[in-house]
């Protein structure tokens, strides 16, 4: 599936129908019995388990957003209400997937891993706040890193479902990834019109050039984020992958040559 938002119009997102189509994950049809007839490897275990503690934690994230100031901006409001909701219910997908191995996730777990924040974690969340507050172009970064985070996670889920080779998590990350490209497109399309002042563009580069992390950054080790990218980012798929996501960024306003994602896979270097 590619995705490539940034060759559709620049009106293309509606707010409204994103509303009126919103709603829990389609898994109607889904097989979860015959789970058990394709077994899985403990690294897939351990990266969909990195993807369903990510998913439960968007409520974090969303308290550190609305904290900052995000949904002072009407239609980022009503796209939050929905986009919460919505990831919530992915976590419970994945969490359901790996009850058919008889892998069960205890809610004290889930707690801790909401009660886990880091100092990275913490810094982002002051400064989102110093800047909402003292800088009226934050919507422009935010937006922006939205946008890199979704499309990052969207392209993540294909590396899961690939890596996985497993025809039932396949389909689940399928219908996952169709929610994360309507994500993407309302951060991309919100990022291009907050990208209009060259000031704007300023920041979110300087920001995003010094600062920027890959999704669950914060919230897992860093040994753990660099396992994951690795994981999924692994072979020809990987390299593809990359290009596109940056490619894509990169066509923001103001955000040519950025390759946020080919720089930090080169800051990692050889596993």
């Amino acid at each position: 599936m590619e995705i490539d938002a940034s060759d559709r119009p620049a009106g293309g997102f509606s707010i409204e129908r994103y509303v009126e189509s919103s709603r829990p994950l389609d898994l109607e049809g889904i097989q979860w019995e015959q789970s058990r007839e394709y077994p899985i490897t403990p690294e897939v275990v351990r990266a969909v388990t990195y993807f369903m503690d990510i998913e439960y934690q968007t409520i974090n994230y969303l308290r550190d957003l609305l904290a900052a100031g995000a949904a002072n901006d009407p239609e980022i409001a009503v796209f939050l209400s929905c986009w919460g909701y919505e990831e919530m219910f992915h976590g419970r997908a994945l969490e359901t997937f790996l009850k058919q191995y008889g892998i069960e996730v205890a809610r004290e777990r889930l707690a801790e891993v909401r009660r886990t924040v880091t100092w990275r974690e913490r810094f982002e969340a002051f400064g989102a706040k110093l800047l909402a507050k003292y800088n009226r172009h934050f919507p422009a970064l935010y937006l922006s890193w939205g946008a890199s985070q979704e499309i990052s996670t969207l392209m993540g889920y294909q590396g899961l479902g690939r890596r996985a080779n497993n025809p039932i998590l396949t389909e689940i990350t399928r219908r996952i990834i169709m929610d994360e490209s309507r994500h993407f497109s309302f951060y991309y399309h919100m990022a291009r019109k907050h990208l209009s002042d060259p000031r704007a563009q300023r920041l979110t580069r300087w920001v995003l050039t010094h600062f920027w992390s890959p999704v669950g950054q914060g919230v897992k080790p860093d040994a753990e984020v660099r396992w994951i990218h690795r994981f999924i980012m692994e072979g020809e798929f990987g390299k593809s992958a990359i290009r596109h996501i940056d490619s894509i960024i990169n066509k923001l306003p103001g955000l040519d040559s950025l390759n946020i994602l080919d720089r930090y896979t080169t800051a990692l270097g050889p596993a």
